[in-house]
């Protein structure tokens, strides 16, 4: 596959992403690969070399998203999440 390097034509990185996704999501279902392995799949169907900056916050975005969307494992809670940072505090006073 060749790694886009910029959006194509009006599509913007988010749709590539989402694109990306939903192929994988939809191999994976066609041959009975669990969620695990789907999830994995996904991971590495990474388009782009380097993981930072926009593309890579795009694709993580998605990748939240798509995750929740269709039940699949192996996303981590933010980190920066005040709702996370809160509930944190709470545990470390009590």
């Amino acid at each position: 596959m060749t790694q886009p390097t910029q959006a194509h034509q009006g599509l913007t990185f988010a749709a590539i992403s989402y694109e990306i996704m939903q192929r994988v999501y939809k191999e994976g279902k066609q041959l009975n690969k669990s969620p695990e392995e789907i999830s994995t799949d996904i991971k590495n169907a990474y388009p782009w070399e380097i993981r930072k900056g926009t593309r890579y916050e795009k694709w993580r975005e998605v990748r939240r998203e798509f995750f929740t969307k269709h039940n699949l494992p192996g996303l981590q809670r933010r980190r920066n999440s005040l709702v996370n940072l809160a509930s944190e505090v709470k545990q470390l006073t009590q």
